[in-house]
């Protein structure tokens, strides 16, 4: 009791931000998202009023949202169509207003554009925002670059601090904005106990359990994923379970079927906890053509599972650091990941590593001392 009470005291003893709005546009499930609402989950427990003002309620994420947060919409609801950021643009400055808040969170790149409501604000608020996913991408070319970097440096420029997920995404950031008000916060995805030490790899005729976990659209390009481990099972035994929901799964079902492959992949739907499927995977598999910091790559880790992934993250790199803890496949062949794979799964099979060790910097303390920190500069 005594260590919540410091905690609860620990906004006043340092004269920090006391009031804290996010802002999302409704409650699909996403990374960004769901991050947000764990770092809004301790910023209660360390003091700090937290408001969540939405375009929309609807979503799964909705009823996952902290006791103790209170949530505003925007009334009437604004729900996702091409021009909908901007219309909520519009209208959060009155709502901003009206709540008054010590600092404006923006959770990823799908919000920054937000961070232009608070000109029309009569009292601004800092506004710290973070970047959730890459600004440049392997295949732009010099032109595509640039007007990238224009839009992004016209996104941000009424953004007090800018956090990045990784080293790589910060430089990116740097090298679009021009400005030095950016620092790399790790997100907090450690959200278990680790595991004693990882999983041991099964021999080649028992089955090796792959688990891959996403929206069901075409970022995450799942359909690599199922082209990759229709050429797995050619070598050896396994299986391929898909957690997660979206506009694509009509279509990768029908690919499933396709391929001959409904005995051997798993597609249950979203789950609100991955652990349950993680104690019974062996491998963790991302093939997204882009991503800024996959929290399940780290969950996956935590909890001993390897991640093989193809080359999509800043983040990734420096994840995946050690050997033992996975790789990362240059090409988007299928053949040649479904090799990655059941070369990784070989040399595995007699080599371990420390989940606690692989995870440190992913940890909550680490994460939420930092943002505490920014709110007050």
């Amino acid at each position: 009791m005594q260590l919540k009470q410091d905690k609860r005291n620990l906004a006043s003893d340092l004269n920090q931000a006391q009031h804290i709005v996010i802002i999302f546009h409704d409650f699909s499930v996403g990374g960004t998202e769901i991050i947000a609402l764990r770092l809004a989950r301790e910023w209660l427990l360390h003091g700090l009023k937290v408001t969540l003002v939405c375009g929309s309620e609807k979503g799964n994420l909705r009823q996952t949202v902290p006791s103790g947060v209170e949530v505003i919409a925007l009334n009437p609801e604004i729900t996702r169509s091409t021009f909908s950021r901007l219309k909520m643009r519009k209208h959060l400055p009155a709502v901003i207003d009206a709540i008054a808040p010590d600092v404006v969170f923006l959770p990823g790149n799908f919000h920054l554009v937000f961070a232009g409501a608070v000109k029309r604000c009569h009292r601004r608020p800092k506004v710290i925002a973070k970047i959730s996913n890459p600004l440049f991408r392997k295949t732009n070319f010099a032109l595509a670059r640039k007007f990238n970097a224009f839009c992004f440096s016209w996104m941000v420029k009424d953004v007090d601090w800018l956090v990045a997920m990784s080293s790589g995404l910060e430089q990116d950031a740097r090298e679009a904005s021009g400005t030095n008000k950016i620092s790399t916060i790790y997100d907090p995805n450690c959200v278990g106990t680790p595991a004693s030490t990882s999983r041991i790899m099964p021999h080649r005729s028992e089955q090796l359990n792959i688990l891959a976990v996403g929206r069901l659209e075409r970022q995450k390009d799942f359909s690599l994923a199922i082209r990759a481990f229709a050429e797995l099972v050619k070598k050896r035994s396994a299986h391929l379970t898909i957690l997660g929901e979206g506009n694509d799964r009509t279509k990768l079902e029908k690919l499933v079927d396709t391929l001959g492959l409904a005995e051997y992949v798993s597609m249950p739907g979203y789950r609100k906890s991955i652990q349950p499927a993680l104690a019974k995977a062996h491998l963790m598999l991302i093939t997204s053509r882009y991503e800024g910091g996959p929290a399940v790559a780290v969950e996956a880790l935590e909890q001993g599972v390897p991640v093989i992934s193809t080359d999509c993250s800043y983040f990734l790199r420096e994840l995946l650091h050690k050997p033992e803890y996975g790789c990362l496949v240059d090409g988007r062949h299928p053949s040649e990941i479904a090799d990655k794979i059941d070369d990784f799964a070989k040399k595995q099979s007699s080599i371990q590593f420390n989940p606690a060790v692989a995870t440190t910097r992913y940890q909550m303390q680490h994460s939420i001392l930092s943002y505490i920190a920014l709110f007050n500069m």
